[in-house]
């Protein structure tokens, strides 16, 4: 390699975490890590880390959309965190069930589960409820509209929280996780319980399977 190669090396920095990080999130050049008790650690490219702590208890689920950072702890509440450390109360469950998933959607829309039961916040109005045949294994919003996919047993149901239309159910046996919408919305996928993804395309629930790995598919 040439001697004028910069190394990544050079322009690291260690972070004393002081606990098991769970995750990690970009908000602008900010860094936040999720600690697995209580706390979000957040390191910005300059200037002093700050250690927050946001719930009471195991931090069991966290997303980002790069402004907000969403933790969903096993004390029953849902908390959005920004880059600057100001931290705010989304939802409670009246049930105090622990937060199995959290999602970020459009225009500021938060989702959460617990559970069967899925819960999306959208950027201005009040929180909607959807219930599922089973405990809810994953989250995610597609790319356009306020659509959410929940993923559950025997496959995932699309839902419009501002619709009255009852929500559309994709079925296919087994347990199903981490649903994820192709960029263009076209496609869900979802992990098995099973080292299989199954996918359905969205217009006319035709399915698709992808088999042959050696593990369980975890992102």
């Amino acid at each position: 390699t040439s001697p004028n190669t910069p190394s990544v090396v050079d322009k690291t920095r260690p972070v004393a975490a002081g606990a098991p990080v769970v995750a990690v999130h970009f908000l602008d050049r900010t860094a936040a890590f999720v600690l697995g008790e209580e706390a979000l650690l957040l390191v910005p490219d300059k200037g002093e880390e700050r250690r927050l702590v946001i719930h009471a208890g195991g931090i069991l689920s966290a997303a980002s959309d790069g402004t907000w950072v969403v933790t969903g702890g096993d004390d029953g509440k849902v908390f959005v965190t920004g880059q600057n450390g100001d931290s705010k109360l989304v939802a409670s469950d009246a049930k105090h069930r622990w937060i199995d998933h959290v999602a970020t959607g459009p225009d500021g829309a938060v989702a959460w589960s617990a559970g069967k039961s899925a819960y999306v916040m959208p950027g201005k109005g009040d929180p909607r409820s959807l219930d599922v045949p089973s405990t809810v294994g994953g989250l995610a919003f597609a790319p356009k509209g306020l659509r959410l996919a929940v993923a559950h047993y025997n496959g995932a149901t699309l839902w419009f929280p501002n619709a009255k239309a009852a929500a559309e159910l994709l079925e296919w046996k087994g347990s199903h996780h981490d649903p994820a919408f192709s960029p263009d919305g076209r496609f869900l996928i979802t992990a098995m319980q099973e080292p299989t993804l199954h996918g359905w395309r969205v217009v006319d629930a035709k399915h698709m399977r992808m088999s042959g790995y050696s593990a369980r598919v975890r992102s």
